[in-house]
C-alpha cells in the first residue's frame, strides 16, 4: 500500500510537471510571437525615423540658407540706413539754420523799425538810406543759407 501511494504520488507529480510544461510552452510561444511583432515594429519605427530625420535635416538646411540670405540682405541695406541717417541730420541742421536766420532777420527788422520810430525822417532819401542796411542784412542771411545748404550736400 505504501508502494501504491508512492506510485500514485509520482504519477501525480509527473502529470503536474507535464501540465506545467504545456503551460510554459504555450507562454513561451506567446512571448516569442510578441517578440517577433515587437522586432517588426522597431524596424518600422527605424524606417520612419530615418525619413523624419532626413526631412528635419532638409528643413534645417533650408532654414540656414534663408538665414544667410536675410543676413546678406540686411548687410546690403546698412549703407542705405546710414545715408538716411545722414540726410536726417542734414535736414535737422538746415532747419536749425533757417530758424536761426529767420529769428535774426525778424530781430533786425524789429530793431530797424524801432530805430526808425525815434529818428525823424526828413525826406524820402533819408528813408531809403535807412533801409539799405536792412536789405544788405537780409541778402547776407539768404547767401549764408545757400552756402550752408550747399555744404550739407
Amino acid at each position: 500500500m505504501n508502494n501504491l501511494i508512492i506510485e500514485i504520488s509520482v504519477a501525480a507529480v509527473a502529470l503536474a510537471i507535464v501540465v506545467l510544461i504545456v503551460f510554459l510552452i504555450t507562454t513561451l510561444r506567446s512571448m516569442s510571437a510578441l517578440l517577433v511583432q515587437t522586432n517588426s515594429t522597431i524596424h518600422e519605427l527605424q524606417h520612419h525615423l530615418a525619413g523624419v530625420t532626413k526631412e528635419a535635416s532638409d528643413v534645417l538646411r533650408h532654414t540656414n540658407a534663408v538665414t544667410v540670405d536675410v543676413l546678406n540682405k540686411l548687410h546690403s541695406l546698412e549703407p542705405t540706413f546710414h545715408s538716411v541717417k545722414q540726410v536726417g541730420e542734414a535736414v535737422d541742421e538746415i532747419t536749425t539754420s533757417v530758424k536761426n536766420a529767420s529769428v535774426s532777420v525778424a530781430r533786425t527788422i524789429k530793431n530797424k523799425v524801432e530805430s526808425e520810430a525815434y529818428l525823424p525822417a526828413t525826406s524820402k532819401i533819408a528813408k531809403a538810406i535807412q533801409t539799405i542796411p536792412l536789405i544788405l542784412d537780409i541778402w547776407h542771411q539768404i547767401k549764408l543759407k545757400k552756402q550752408m545748404a550747399a555744404a550739407s550736400k
